[in-house]
């Protein structure tokens, strides 16, 4: 009596092939997760002692955008309500523009900005400041970080400080500028690492017997 061959404990290829694609698709989803992963806390209710870290606050409208697009860009303001610091009619702030809290300006926009000085007569602004652009259509998501829309914090920084005088500086003594947007390269090598892996985890699993 012949005894009947055991079963191969092997998946069939084809099943193997699918549990490779779906940890494929698993490792990108992650990774672009990862991309994601800028979280700020949400400030507590707006004070005079709260300012006290900002070195400069006004509100002004975006001229327009430069700068180095695997650091830092450069966002160009017409001041329209200077609170406190001192700020040129045509601002420049510099901002983060390449890590995962890399920040984002439109030329028309109008913000309140709460920067701080990393040189001398030189402000620079974080994604997590108090920082806000104000919304015109919309829901505006400032209003939970920050706990008060946007006219409410214009009467308390009005109320607080008052409106200084700006500085004056002729368009001829600005530097030039590009209107572009701020990207960040950073997440181009993150996919191609992913594309990487995922050619790997393909090899693996069709050299598996």
């Amino acid at each position: 009596m012949n005894t009947p061959a055991p079963k191969s404990s092997h998946l069939p290829k084809h099943k193997r092939r699918r549990i490779g694609f779906s940890l494929m698709l698993v490792l990108l989803v992650c990774c672009l997760q990862t991309a994601s992963a800028c979280k700020c806390e949400d400030h507590p209710p707006l004070t005079k002692i709260q300012c006290n870290p900002y070195d400069l606050i006004f509100e002004g409208t975006v001229d327009s955008v430069s700068g180095n697009k695997e650091t830092f860009g450069f966002v160009y303001f017409s001041s329209s309500a200077l609170y406190k610091g001192s700020l040129p009619d045509h601002g420049m702030i510099r901002f983060d523009a390449s890590s995962d809290c890399a920040m984002s300006f439109q030329k028309g926009e109008t913000w309140i900005v709460y920067a701080q000085y990393y040189k001398y007569a030189l402000a620079g602004v974080d994604f997590c400041s108090r920082s806000r652009k104000k919304f015109t259509t919309g829901d505006d998501y400032y209003a939970a970080l920050n706990g008060m829309t946007f006219l409410d914090e214009e009467q308390f920084l009005l109320k607080t400080f008052g409106v200084h005088a700006s500085g004056t500086q002729t368009k001829s003594e600005m530097p030039a500028r590009v209107l572009i947007q701020p990207t960040a390269y950073w997440k181009l090598w993150l996919l191609l690492i992913s594309v990487a892996v995922m050619f790997l985890i393909n090899y693996i699993v069709k050299k598996l017997p």
